[in-house]
């Protein structure tokens, strides 16, 4: 078993929470390996070395936030094939950031401490990868992967002020995660702007300006908030969940309801299903993969029905 760390994960705390989860896998995996990379490029490095290995570690552990799961997804897969890199692999995960969202729901079982984790892998399941083929704003092309959702407009603009952190924020992120959370959604709420946007499914088209637009494989996203839609992590399909324009009243009073789970009776919501989902926004735009911020000019989304295993929680 590979765990690749993000010592900087969570306000730097990381490490600290890592400790009483260490000494659990090290008696249950005398085998264990832990890398802490010195950046995000040494963390793809080294896993892309152990998966080409002529014996890959049969797990790997992304161990920090939803942030490190998702680079060592895209470490894992390989663009050439859509499959993982090593025939076999399966990934998991402890929970050591600030949303944690690849975990949820967190059944009590599956904690160590206060700490969640997915480190079953022999009761691993097969699901479902996102796959995202976009064009820059710099007019090259690239394919990223993804877990729980892309999203483009608010909670997008949300992500990104949130991975940016500065002045107030930034200090509210070092004493509270839940405050910083909120404070970011109320300044993104605050300067928002609809942004106008073709989306086009299978047989569909939505081309209003939207606040935001969700793709998901997991209900669960920014922190705290869900939604109350079908998706599941097999099930070969995306849910698109847009929230139609709104002033910032009504669209606070939506984002308040999605802290209860509530979205498919608001008066802004508008729900699609399908596998293959495209994205024209009218100029660049931040795209959101797992809580990381990509600015794109466009991007196709199209679900890889279970091409990967994944520990159990």
């Amino acid at each position: 078993m590979l765990v690749v760390l993000n010592p900087r994960s969570n306000a730097g705390t990381a490490l600290r929470r890592w400790e009483p989860v260490e000494s659990v896998l090290r008696a249950r995996h005398p085998d264990l390996t832990v890398e802490l990379p010195a950046d995000a490029q040494h963390a793809t490095e080294l896993v892309r070395a152990a998966v080409t290995r002529p014996k890959p570690p049969p797990v790997l552990v992304a161990a920090g936030g939803d942030g490190m799961v998702n680079l060592v997804l895209n470490a894992l897969m390989d663009p050439a094939t859509d499959r993982p890199r090593a025939v076999g692999s399966t990934l998991g995960a402890v929970g050591l950031g600030s949303s944690n969202d690849f975990h949820k729901p967190v059944p009590h079982s599956a904690r160590v401490g206060s700490i969640p984790v997915r480190i079953d892998a022999a009761r691993a399941d097969l699901v479902d990868v996102g796959k995202a083929s976009v064009l820059l704003a710099d007019g090259t092309r690239a394919v990223r992967y993804f877990l729980l959702n892309a999203s483009m407009g608010l909670v997008a603009a949300g992500n990104h002020s949130f991975n940016q952190a500065a002045g107030l924020i930034g200090w509210l992120k070092s004493r509270s995660v839940d405050a910083a959370i909120l404070a970011t959604a109320l300044a993104t709420i605050a300067t928002h702007r609809p942004l106008p946007v073709a989306v086009r499914g299978d047989d569909w088209m939505h081309a209003a300006p939207i606040t935001n637009i969700g793709v998901l494989k997991s209900v669960h996203f920014a922190g705290g908030m869900h939604y109350d839609t079908a998706v599941t992590r097999a099930d070969g399909r995306f849910d698109v969940n847009i929230w139609a324009e709104a002033g910032r009243l009504r669209t606070l009073g939506l984002v308040a309801g999605l802290y209860a789970g509530r979205f498919r009776r608001s008066r802004l919501a508008v729900c699609y299903r399908d596998s293959v989902v495209e994205l024209r926004p009218d100029r660049p735009a931040p795209l959101e993969l797992d809580g990381e911020i990509t600015m794109v000019e466009s991007a196709r989304l199209e679900v890889l029905p279970r091409v990967l295993k994944v520990c159990a929680a």
